[in-house]
């Protein structure tokens, strides 16, 4: 398409501009000690630094101590190597809906960049027909050097699969003039992204008839320690081979499973996230493979449900823990149209009446500190510090909750958090104790602002049928 190049153009010239003035913007740009924010911090967590210029910070991802932070209106990078004093490198400053999940190819200096159909451009209009994914070249962090532009049928989260080799995005509908029906989602579409100045679109979706034999909104992916990519969406969770050869639990057949044609390995269906009982989605998920559940390892699942703007503390979104025990042999696949299958529910999790809470709000992502510690979002409610070493039994063990809290991801990077907080920028803490093994876990990142939210300096609207989920910049 020849809008395209154009695009490519223009941003090349603002990464440009970028490249001439990040020098300036490294030099002035330090962060300096602050005061904590007023709200409820406890005592074993200490507040260490605060980057206000990333206010609509969105997610965040790191190469090494370099850490990327994508936002509504662009994309910076810091050093972290001193945590309490992070470095601002540079920017490439331009409108981005939404990238909730901005990932990196750490070997060869990539960022993936996905475009939301509902806000691709400013206004945000769901009359665009697609979305896409953006690839940059930050073998320089100062500089965003733009690589490809690759349009989808979706847009939202973009990660990335079998070492780079290929992404899988997922995302909400795009317009009324696609063919396949699919309702008001779309299931995963991926790239072969082997040569990502010119990435290759696998020829069939992935993920189809995910709710119940019913082909719905696949939201987001992250990737365990032993490379299963974990689908969350609408209705529940799947994992995925995606490399090597094994034996398809639902054919039977020996099959090689790639980032096109991947191999079901286990999960299923929920009965929380679900849009049609419980007006959400499951939003993202995780398998600490070395967590022990009845001594056995690998078999618990950590997810969050995303229900934002419910009318009672009841109906908001949960965090909640599975037995993986009775989907490895593709009971999440096979005939569920009849058999409905569902997970076994271990517990689950919200910050209502929790220390440091004043309510009730959705949670988000989450990540793992590699001893089933977790740090997780909770919007209005701050992070919270969740220990799930008894997944029977999730324990609150600390919290940071600033009154003007609007956190959308919480990411452990060297024993620190790093906060992706849409009102307040990033917040940089730590929670006090033994020292922290490094997070064996992708950094994930964030989401749609619980309804009826207003930013002082981002404006929003809803769409009437789907707010939780379609909440679009406007002119900023």
């Amino acid at each position: 398409m020849s809008r395209w190049p154009r695009l490519l153009v223009g941003l090349q010239a603002l990464a440009l501009v970028i490249a001439v003035s990040s020098a300036t913007a490294a030099r002035s740009s330090d962060a300096s000690p602050v005061a904590a924010p007023a709200g409820a911090i406890s005592r074993n967590v200490e507040f260490v630094a605060n980057l206000p210029e990333a206010a609509s910070a969105i997610s965040i991802n790191f190469i090494g101590d370099t850490m990327f932070v994508s936002t509504v209106k662009g994309l910076l990078s810091y050093d972290v190597s001193d945590p309490a004093h992070p470095r601002l490198l540079g920017g490439l400053p331009y409108y981005i809906w939404e990238n909730e999940d901005v990932d990196v190819d750490a070997k060869r200096h990539l960022l993936f960049v996905s475009r939301d159909p509902r806000g691709f451009t400013s206004p945000a209009t769901t009359a665009f027909p697609y979305g896409a994914v953006e690839v940059y070249d930050v073998s320089n962090p100062a500089v965003f050097r733009p690589v490809s532009v690759t349009t989808l049928p979706t847009g939202h989260t973009t990660t990335c699969v079998a070492g780079c080799r290929w992404t899988w995005t997922g995302g909400p509908a795009t317009s009324s003039l696609d063919p396949h029906n699919w309702g008001f989602g779309r299931p995963i579409f991926a790239l072969d992204m082997r040569d990502p100045a010119h990435p290759k679109r696998c020829p069939d979706p992935i993920d189809t008839g995910r709710s119940d034999g019913v082909t719905t909104y696949a939201h987001d992916v992250q990737v365990d320690a032993r490379g299963i990519a974990w689908v969350s969406g609408d209705g529940g969770v799947r994992g995925y081979w995606v490399t090597g050869r094994h034996r398809n639990p639902v054919t039977g057949r020996l099959q090689k499973a790639t980032g096109c044609k991947p191999v079901p390995y286990a999960g299923g269906g929920t009965t929380l996230g679900r849009y049609t009982t419980r007006a959400g989605l499951m939003h993202n998920a995780w398998r600490d493979v070395n967590a022990k559940l009845g001594g056995q390892r690998g078999v618990t699942l950590y997810a969050t449900e995303e229900v934002t703007g419910a009318s009672s503390c009841k109906g908001f979104g949960r965090f909640a823990t599975y037995d993986l025990r009775g989907s490895f042999r593709g009971e999440g696949w096979r005939n569920i149209a009849k058999t409905h299958f569902r997970l076994r529910e271990l517990d689950t999790w919200t910050p209502e009446k929790q220390q440091g809470s004043t309510g009730c709000d959705s949670a988000h992502y989450f990540t793992d500190r590699g001893d089933q510690l977790l740090a997780g979002a909770y919007y209005t409610q701050g992070t919270r510090f969740l220990d799930v070493s008894d997944p029977r039994h999730i324990r609150q063990v600390g919290y940071f909750r600033p009154d003007d809290a609007n956190t959308w991801a919480a990411y452990w990077h060297r024993g620190y958090v790093f906060i992706a907080d849409l009102q307040r920028g990033v917040d940089v803490i730590r929670l006090r104790g033994s020292a922290s093994p490094p997070s064996s876990m992708p950094a994930l990142v964030a989401p749609p602002l619980p309804a009826g939210r207003e930013l002082s300096k981002v404006g929003v609207r809803r769409d009437p049928h789907w707010h939780w989920m379609c909440v679009v910049p406007r002119n900023v």
